[in-house]
Protein backbone atom coordinates (compact mmCIF):
# COMPACT_ATOMS: atom_id res chain seq x y z
CA UNK A 1 0.00 0.00 0.00
CA UNK A 2 1.49 3.39 -1.03
CA UNK A 3 1.35 6.33 1.24
CA UNK A 4 -1.18 7.67 -0.83
CA UNK A 5 -3.18 5.23 -0.32
CA UNK A 6 -3.40 4.97 3.07
CA UNK A 7 -3.84 8.49 4.20
CA UNK A 8 -7.09 8.24 1.60
CA UNK A 9 -8.24 5.13 2.62
CA UNK A 10 -11.30 6.09 5.17
CA UNK A 11 -11.81 9.37 4.02
CA UNK A 12 -14.20 10.92 1.70
CA UNK A 13 -13.87 12.16 -1.62
CA UNK A 14 -15.94 15.66 -0.98
CA UNK A 15 -17.66 16.72 2.54
CA UNK A 16 -21.14 17.59 2.99
CA UNK A 17 -21.45 21.58 3.03
CA UNK A 18 -23.58 20.98 7.17
CA UNK A 19 -20.17 19.15 8.21
CA UNK A 20 -18.33 22.61 6.72
CA UNK A 21 -20.29 24.62 8.59
CA UNK A 22 -20.10 23.32 11.46
CA UNK A 23 -16.72 22.92 12.12
CA UNK A 24 -15.88 26.62 10.78
CA UNK A 25 -18.57 27.75 12.96
CA UNK A 26 -16.14 26.55 15.64
CA UNK A 27 -13.66 27.78 14.61
CA UNK A 28 -15.23 30.87 14.40
CA UNK A 29 -16.43 31.15 17.67
CA UNK A 30 -12.75 29.77 18.47
CA UNK A 31 -11.15 33.33 17.31
CA UNK A 32 -14.43 35.66 18.24
CA UNK A 33 -13.53 33.88 22.69
CA UNK A 34 -9.80 34.45 22.14
CA UNK A 35 -10.43 38.12 21.07
CA UNK A 36 -12.75 38.45 23.58
CA UNK A 37 -10.12 37.10 26.20
CA UNK A 38 -7.29 38.84 25.07
CA UNK A 39 -10.26 42.30 24.62
CA UNK A 40 -10.84 41.90 28.73
CA UNK A 41 -6.92 42.46 29.74
CA UNK A 42 -5.91 44.33 26.44
CA UNK A 43 -7.62 45.53 23.56
CA UNK A 44 -4.64 46.44 21.44
CA UNK A 45 -3.67 42.69 22.10
CA UNK A 46 -6.94 41.63 21.06
CA UNK A 47 -6.93 43.53 17.54
CA UNK A 48 -3.59 41.72 17.20
CA UNK A 49 -4.93 38.43 17.95
CA UNK A 50 -7.69 38.79 15.84
CA UNK A 51 -5.63 39.75 12.56
CA UNK A 52 -2.78 37.22 13.65
CA UNK A 53 -5.93 34.53 13.70
CA UNK A 54 -7.81 35.48 10.53
CA UNK A 55 -4.28 36.01 8.78
CA UNK A 56 -3.04 32.74 9.47
CA UNK A 57 -5.94 30.26 9.43
CA UNK A 58 -7.39 31.77 6.10
CA UNK A 59 -4.27 32.65 4.21
CA UNK A 60 -0.97 31.71 5.31
CA UNK A 61 -1.98 27.92 6.34
CA UNK A 62 -4.17 27.59 3.43
CA UNK A 63 -1.02 28.25 1.21
CA UNK A 64 1.51 26.17 3.30
CA UNK A 65 -0.53 23.67 4.37
CA UNK A 66 -3.53 22.63 2.26
CA UNK A 67 -1.69 23.09 -1.35
CA UNK A 68 0.40 20.04 -0.32
CA UNK A 69 -3.43 18.19 0.74
CA UNK A 70 -5.41 15.85 -0.96
CA UNK A 71 -8.54 18.00 -0.94
CA UNK A 72 -6.63 20.57 -2.40
CA UNK A 73 -9.58 22.04 -4.91
CA UNK A 74 -12.19 20.10 -2.86
CA UNK A 75 -14.28 20.35 -0.06
CA UNK A 76 -12.19 19.23 3.04
CA UNK A 77 -14.08 18.80 6.20
CA UNK A 78 -13.42 22.69 6.50
CA UNK A 79 -13.94 23.69 2.66
CA UNK A 80 -10.66 25.02 3.06
CA UNK A 81 -9.04 22.80 0.12
CA UNK A 82 -11.30 25.24 -2.18
CA UNK A 83 -10.04 28.09 -0.27
CA UNK A 84 -6.24 27.07 -0.99
CA UNK A 85 -7.41 26.33 -4.67
CA UNK A 86 -7.73 30.38 -4.74
CA UNK A 87 -4.48 31.07 -3.55
CA UNK A 88 -2.10 28.51 -4.71
CA UNK A 89 -1.55 25.78 -7.30
CA UNK A 90 -1.32 22.20 -5.47
CA UNK A 91 1.50 21.01 -4.37
CA UNK A 92 2.93 17.35 -3.55
CA UNK A 93 0.60 15.22 -1.69
CA UNK A 94 4.09 13.40 -0.38
CA UNK A 95 4.96 16.72 1.68
CA UNK A 96 1.52 16.91 3.14
CA UNK A 97 2.40 17.79 7.30
CA UNK A 98 5.93 17.63 6.37
CA UNK A 99 8.86 19.93 7.21
CA UNK A 100 7.99 23.91 8.42
CA UNK A 101 4.75 23.27 6.67
CA UNK A 102 3.90 20.41 8.84
CA UNK A 103 5.87 22.32 12.35
CA UNK A 104 3.39 25.07 11.85
CA UNK A 105 -0.07 23.52 12.16
CA UNK A 106 0.71 23.46 16.00
CA UNK A 107 2.73 26.63 16.25
CA UNK A 108 -0.68 28.65 15.18
CA UNK A 109 -3.49 26.70 17.04
CA UNK A 110 -0.90 26.62 20.39
CA UNK A 111 -0.62 29.84 20.03
CA UNK A 112 -4.12 30.62 19.44
CA UNK A 113 -4.97 28.47 22.34
CA UNK A 114 -2.69 29.86 24.95
CA UNK A 115 -2.54 33.53 24.24
CA UNK A 116 -6.72 33.82 25.51
CA UNK A 117 -6.23 31.55 28.39
CA UNK A 118 -3.39 33.42 29.63
CA UNK A 119 -5.20 36.56 29.28
CA UNK A 120 -8.21 35.13 30.57
CA UNK A 121 -6.35 33.85 33.82
CA UNK A 122 -4.47 37.18 34.26
CA UNK A 123 -7.59 38.87 33.70
CA UNK A 124 -8.95 36.61 37.01
CA UNK A 125 -6.57 37.36 38.87
CA UNK A 126 -6.55 41.04 38.30
CA UNK A 127 -10.38 41.20 38.38
CA UNK A 128 -12.61 38.28 39.87
CA UNK A 129 -15.12 38.01 37.73
CA UNK A 130 -17.44 35.09 36.98
CA UNK A 131 -17.97 36.25 33.50
CA UNK A 132 -14.37 35.66 32.95
CA UNK A 133 -14.64 32.29 34.34
CA UNK A 134 -17.38 30.94 32.41
CA UNK A 135 -15.66 32.53 29.25
CA UNK A 136 -12.47 30.84 29.74
CA UNK A 137 -14.80 27.15 30.20
CA UNK A 138 -16.42 27.98 27.02
CA UNK A 139 -13.00 28.96 25.31
CA UNK A 140 -11.65 25.81 26.33
CA UNK A 141 -14.58 23.65 25.33
CA UNK A 142 -14.57 25.07 21.87
CA UNK A 143 -10.75 24.68 21.55
CA UNK A 144 -11.13 21.09 22.93
CA UNK A 145 -14.05 20.80 20.38
CA UNK A 146 -12.39 22.18 17.26
CA UNK A 147 -9.12 19.98 18.07
CA UNK A 148 -11.44 16.96 16.98
CA UNK A 149 -13.02 18.98 13.90
CA UNK A 150 -8.63 20.41 13.04
CA UNK A 151 -7.52 16.84 13.32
Amino acid sequence: MTKEEKIFQDGLEEYPISTIIIENLFMFLWIAYGTFLCWILVPLVAWIYLAFGLIMVLCVMRILVCKNCYYHGKRCHLGWGKLSAMYCKQGELTHFGCGFSGAIIPIVYGSMALLPLIFGIISIFKTFSLINICTIVIFLLIVIMSSFTLG
